[in-house]
Parts: structure tokens; sequence; C-alpha cells
């Protein structure tokens, strides 16, 4: 796989699960990595310092999606002392749930800011400096639930719904600027998000009985794919949905 060094990443959300694993990953692959985080400082201290003992710089920046002023806040800290960000992983992401009939206003709003209203503006920030420079990768941490509904979270299928279309139509404006934007989609994956239902050990077994491949991924599953697309080995890769799921989808 190409290198990635002398490139500046972002990773949203990266203190921990499959935000980590990405972080990592880009950072084993040459990049320095700005390790953003929301409420997980420690977690995302502690990722920076493996970054830097790996010989990449790095960087832990708090900052919440949901709040566009928040993001200029965070690129303008990563601009300052790093240069533009070269590789955007749009990974930050809540996944509430509720019967459709349950989810309230501020919920609704929560979901929708965070998921979808958080990555196009991180990659709206991040189009700009890589349609100068010629070259960018955006990648955005979607979800099987872009395309099938999840039966339990109707926000987040919306979301992730919105996040497909989005891509497609930053692909289509973007691409010929040497910008490719793509998204990663997960299946099933031992996550903080999923660690409650997955406790239980009934439930644990339904899921793995609908995946082909016969295991739940674990984040580190995720994170070598993007590494990928985030190289030139990928510079043909772009407006399509990439899905992790071991046939989950099938």
């Amino acid at each position: 796989m190409n290198s990635l060094a002398g490139k500046l990443a972002l990773v949203t959300g990266a203190g921990r699960g499959i935000g980590r694993a990405i972080a990592l990953d880009l950072a084993r692959a040459g990049a320095d990595v700005v390790v953003n985080y929301n409420r997980s400082r420690e977690q995302a201290e502690e990722v920076a310092r493996q970054i830097e003992s790996m010989g990449r710089r790095a960087a832990a920046i708090q900052a919440d999606v949901a709040k566009k002023a928040d993001i200029d806040r965070m690129f303008d800290a990563a601009e300052a002392s790093s240069g533009p960000v070269n590789i955007l992983v749009n990974n930050a992401g809540i996944e509430p749930r509720a019967d459709v009939c349950d989810f309230d206003e501020a919920t609704y709003d929560a979901v929708m800011a965070t998921n979808l209203k958080g990555a196009f503006f991180c990659a709206q920030r991040a189009l700009r400096k890589m349609r100068d420079a010629g070259w960018g990768r955006v990648i955005n941490v979607s979800s099987l639930h872009e395309l099938t509904p999840t039966g339990f979270s109707a926000l987040y299928g919306m979301s992730k719904g919105g996040m497909a279309l989005m891509m497609r139509e930053m692909a289509k404006s973007y691409s010929r600027h040497g910008i490719t934007i793509n998204n990663v989609c997960p299946g099933a994956t031992r996550t903080d998000i999923n660690r409650k239902v997955l406790a239980d050990p009934a439930y644990e077994a339904k899921v793995i009985e609908k995946i082909p491949a016969g295991f739940i991924a674990e984040p580190e599953d995720i994170a070598p794919t993007v590494t990928f697309l985030a190289s030139d080995a990928a510079r043909y890769i772009t407006g399509t949905s990439i899905f992790i799921d071991g046939g989950l989808w099938l």
C-alpha cells in the first residue's frame, strides 16, 4: 500500500472504537493525525501518545462536531499547528435506540446534527483546502443502515441514508480536483455503541446467526479499508460505499 507519509489526517470521534482504530492505522501507514474527541479526553490523549510513539505527529483536539463553531475552531487549530488537512475521516456518530413514536425533538436534532450536519461541515471545511492543493481524501464512516432499515433506530438510519447522498453529491462535484470521497459501511461491530446490546448472549447469538462470516467485527477489521481509501492506490475509487459487514447485507 502506498505510504501516507507527509499527509495530515483528521479523524472525528477518534478517542475510542472504530475512530481509534482508524487513527492508529493511518499513523502506521505514515500519516500525522489529529485525534478529535468530544468528551473522551483521556482516551484521545492516549491515542495521540500511541501515534507519537510511532514517530508521527499527533494532537488531540476537543470539538463537538454537532456545532459548526467547534468544527471551525478544530480546523483552525489543526491548520495553525500542522497545515491543511489532507485526509478527513468523518467517524463521530451517535445511535440512540427507541421506537419511531418515542423519539423526541431534542434527540432528533442531536442525531442529525452529530451524524449528518457535522460530517457535512467538516467535509466542507476540508474540501476547500483539498481543492486548492489538487489532492484530498474524505472518508465517511457510514453504516450498513444507509441502505437498509435498522428496526431499532430510525433516526440513525435516516442520518446514514443522508450521508450516502451527501457523499455522492460531493464526489460528483469535487472528484475532478484530485479528491476522492467515499463511505465505508460497517455491519455489526464491537464498539461502545453496541456493547450494551451485545452483552446479552442471546442477542449476540442472534446477530452472529445472520452474518455469513460467522462473527462480529472488531474496530480493527474496519480501519484497513479506510487506510486503503486514503492512499494513492485508491485514486480511482470515488462516490461509492464499501460494505464491511461479513456478508450481513446478503
